[in-house]
């Protein structure tokens, strides 16, 4: 049976134990938001005060300028794979270029040393690698060298990135709390598995550029149209040179590899042109390339596996901060805040 003398507690006024982000309701012309009494406003601090009063009457715009965002970064994702795909050289050159400024002017606006400095370092070494690959008449042993480095740049950055991602799973589960502070260490995480991707995102993109460029300094390669020079039997269209179709051929003792349509190359020319240079097409007849022949392990397919992530995050590096800044400008432009 219920007791008649039985009071309810004094319960506060949910309202004040809201999310301030939660309070946005229209302010009367007296100037206190909807819902609070003069009693419950006075017990708000100043700054809860003047953040209400800021907001008030705020619902509308705030729908309108996550429309706006929203209606940016599927637009623009859209307008990205149409230009893609009808103008790839053009989206290749463009991205590289944001690529390499986009990141480095934001670093050098927040005032990031540590990944100007990584970053100048990246470039000089690249740049004497990149002097290499436009000298004319191109070397034989220079398309070489250049899928040998990038090999090593594309080795450390997927070293680094899974390495920054195991240590970040670490401290979400606790782990890392173990031997030092969590926080510092998450931080660290994430930098490293960020140098990890970006380096190789652009490392990926230099390298395919430099590939259409050596390709065709070598002759048996054209962008558009019949190449330069006809293949002769046993020549690697990617570097030039005589292809060993036996191990005791001195002339030529690298690996050799034969694609689907009966061209021999060099092992390490093949694998550089389509794994390390983005490219699934035969450098001479262009017929496609069947990519998982190059997956003799399981290491092999989670190297595939990290190229195609590293790939997606461009978008994110180069594209993201631009619609940012310019949904900001828009905000500006319609007085929205």
């Amino acid at each position: 049976m219920s007791d008649p003398n039985f009071e309810l507690p004094d319960l506060p006024h949910p309202a004040r134990h809201m999310p301030h982000e939660l309070v946005d309701a229209p302010a009367p012309a007296g100037g206190a938001p909807v819902g609070f009494q003069d009693a419950e406003l006075a017990a708000l601090s100043e700054e809860e005060r003047a953040y209400l009063a800021k907001h008030a009457g705020h619902d509308g715009q705030h729908l309108l300028m996550v429309l706006i965002l929203m209606v940016a970064l599927i637009g623009v994702q859209v307008l990205l794979l149409e230009w893609r795909k009808r103008r790839p050289k053009a989206f290749t050159y463009v991205s590289l270029a944001g690529l390499i400024t986009v990141p480095l002017a934001l670093a050098v606006s927040a005032g990031f040393s540590r990944f100007v400095t990584i970053w100048v370092l990246f470039a000089v070494a690249n740049g004497w690698v990149i002097f290499r690959a436009s000298r004319r008449p191109i070397s034989s042993n220079t398309p070489k060298l250049v899928y040998r480095w990038f090999a090593v740049i594309y080795q450390l950055s997927y070293a680094l990135g899974i390495f920054g991602y195991v240590l970040m799973v670490l401290t979400f589960f606790g782990v890392t709390a173990l031997f030092t502070d969590a926080p510092e260490v998450f931080g660290a995480a994430v930098t490293i598995m960020f140098y990890g991707i970006y380096f190789g995102v652009l490392a990926r993109d230099l390298v395919e550029v430099i590939s259409d460029h050596m390709a065709s300094a070598v002759g048996y390669y054209a962008p558009n149209g019949l190449p330069q020079k006809y293949l002769r039997e046993n020549v690697c269209a990617v570097c030039g040179d005589h292809v060993a179709l036996h191990a005791d051929d001195d002339a030529s003792p690298n690996p050799v590899h034969q694609l689907a349509c009966r061209h021999l190359f060099h092992e390490q020319c093949i694998r550089g042109w389509t794994i390390i240079g983005k490219r699934d097409c035969c450098p001479y007849c262009k017929e496609k390339v069947d990519l998982s022949s190059f997956t003799e392990h399981p290491w092999d397919k989670a190297q595939m596996y990290y190229l195609q992530l590293i790939d997606a995050v461009r978008y994110l590096v180069v594209w993201q901060p631009l619609i940012f800044l310019a949904v900001q400008g828009v905000y500006k432009v319609f007085g929205l805040e």
